[in-house]
């Protein structure tokens, strides 16, 4: 939750950015720019995000595709702030706000002070420029009225949000615990209405005891912890501190939490707009191949029968009594010496019942290697989308493209391929040691670097009976190093990437078969060794790629 608090946080940790220049403003979407910040000779790229879903400000390690022809306003900040020098950070009453102070030279070489205005409010979220005196020189939303009734336009003067809420950081304990306590606050809801910055996230839990005053002061005050957790509403959440959340993920920071938390968000949604929402159609057919199991399954016991039918044959034509018609009859089974009770149908003769259940029998016979030939093919079907629903999930624009391609080609989805996607897929590549490693994370890539890229000598890695990447490493030879490497890529880019002691296989190319008439990349493979490895984010993070 982006709350004035945390935002006070973010301004904590990217305070060393003061001094810096900025050398770079490039445009990632409508909504969003890296800033690209030199500070004693080390490039930073700061994102600010005004986008209504996923606005927010932290440092990005992700790499983003740049328009070549920017809109309007990319081109008004280069214009404007470009070479300027950042004076200092700062938050305006500890609301979703970053004013930046900038200092540069204008275009007639006289030195001039701007302020970069953040405001990050969800849906009304804003980047503005002004002059010294706080005009208004552009922003990214014009509005005339605007919310809080502020006008948003060029030449007009900026005013902060007004609002009758407090700065809880303007208050030392005993005169917050006085203000607390004068104004009566009883719940949650109470301390948002009379704060600044307060969200749910931050108070929730503080009347876990009857201590809320320490324990709001404790939480605004609280070690920096970023975390992700299931909130109450059942969502992926994340925030400065978990409190009483269970984490899914702790990071080293704040920017480190966002950066992936916003990444993946923002990578997902693009991916459900550009493939028609992809991961949809893949579920139900997931859902389809399951159901269709189970019901294939049931007839299979149902064939379980079959020998009870040919023995009630049997046995009718054995009766004594040929012209009897009941419901049912009792005759002596000379198989185990017992009677046994034989349904009937009593519209029909002894003669046609036994006949109808040698018909039984001969069907249950029939259906069984018809059934065990569908169930292999819904089996195969559902590991075939299960495997697309594990690279969908882990893949970028690209890698799904190519995922929607290739179920095109397999007639699964009945539409033009796109243009977009390229004869030879993106891969992922690696280098260490003067070596490639190729990174497969859909069947197109791993079938290209597996069946086409590689020479037979190289090496090929895969982790053991379950879904993941092939990973080759274009060398005859190997050492620890390289081992280690590729296991490493190959545990993480898996469906066992949150494991420990991860099985990893490795073998020679010349050694990797095809499984003939299977979907998607499996193989067989011989002569193989083992490792065992942890997935470790900060090893892959810290190799060099390929561009």
């Amino acid at each position: 939750m982006f709350d004035g608090i945390f935002l006070q946080k973010i301004k904590n940790e990217i305070d060393f950015l003061k001094t810096g220049r900025i050398n770079k403003i490039n445009e990632v979407s409508n909504t969003d720019f890296i800033f690209t910040i030199r500070r004693n000779n080390q490039n930073y790229n700061l994102i600010i995000s005004s986008s209504s879903n996923y606005s927010r400000i932290h440092l990005t390690n992700k790499e983003y595709q740049y328009p070549l022809n920017p809109k309007s306003f990319t081109m008004f900040l280069r214009k404007h702030i470009l070479g300027y020098f950042i004076l200092d950070i700062t938050t305006y009453s500890s609301d979703r706000i970053l004013i930046f102070s900038l200092e540069g030279y204008n275009e007639l070489s006289d030195k001039s002070k701007k302020y970069l205005i953040c405001e990050v409010m969800g849906r009304y979220s804003n980047l503005i420029l002004t002059d010294e005196n706080y005009i208004i020189l552009d922003a990214l939303k014009h509005d005339g009225i605007g919310e809080y009734n502020r006008t948003i336009l060029p030449h007009a003067k900026y005013e902060f949000p007004k609002n009758n809420k407090l700065n809880p950081f303007d208050y030392e304990y005993d005169n917050l615990k006085s203000l607390i306590i004068e104004n009566k606050l009883s719940s949650p809801q109470d301390y948002i209405n009379l704060f600044n910055g307060v969200s749910l996230n931050l108070v929730s839990h503080i009347f876990d005891n009857d201590r809320h005053i320490d324990n709001f002061y404790n939480a605004i005050n609280a070690k920096i912890i970023p975390s992700t957790f299931i909130n109450d509403k059942g969502k992926l959440d994340f925030y400065f501190n978990p409190f009483n959340y269970k984490t899914i993920n702790n990071y080293e920071s704040l920017s480190l939490m966002l950066d992936d938390f916003y990444y993946k968000m923002e990578n997902d949604a693009n991916i459900k707009i550009k493939t028609n929402d992809l991961q949809s159609f893949i579920n139900k057919q997931i859902k389809k191949y399951e159901k269709k199991i189970i019901k294939l399954n049931e007839d299979l016991r149902d064939t379980d029968n079959k020998d009870k039918y040919r023995l009630y044959g049997e046995l009718l034509l054995s009766a004594p009594n040929l012209n009897q018609k009941e419901k049912e009859i009792i005759l002596f089974n000379y198989y185990d010496n017992q009677d046994i009770k034989i349904p009937l149908d009593n519209k029909i003769s002894i003669i046609d019942n036994s006949n109808k259940y040698f018909k039984l029998y001969q069907k249950c016979k029939n259906s069984i290697s018809h059934i065990n030939e569908q169930l292999e093919i819904a089996n195969d079907e559902l590991n075939y989308f299960n495997l697309l629903s594990y690279q969908l999930k882990n893949a970028n624009i690209n890698d799904a493209l190519e995922i929607q391609d290739e179920l095109i080609k397999n007639k699964y989805l009945f539409k033009a391929t796109s243009k977009n996607i390229k004869k030879k897929p993106t891969i992922l590549t690696y280098v260490v040691e003067d070596c490639l490693i190729y990174v497969g994370k859909n069947n197109i890539q791993n079938d290209y670097i597996t069946n086409h890229l590689a020479k037979k000598e190289y090496y090929w890695f895969h982790i053991q009976k379950d879904s993941g990447s092939h990973v080759v490493i274009n060398s005859e030879e190997l050492n620890e190093k390289l081992i280690r490497t590729a296991a490493n890529l190959a545990a993480y880019y898996s469906n066992l990437r949150e494991s420990s002691s991860v099985p990893v296989d490795y073998t020679k190319i010349k050694n990797i078969k095809k499984i003939p008439g299977k979907k998607g990349c499996f193989v067989t493979y011989k002569n193989q060794k083992t490792i065992y490895i942890d997935p470790d984010i900060n090893l892959i993070e810290g190799l060099v790629r390929k561009k």
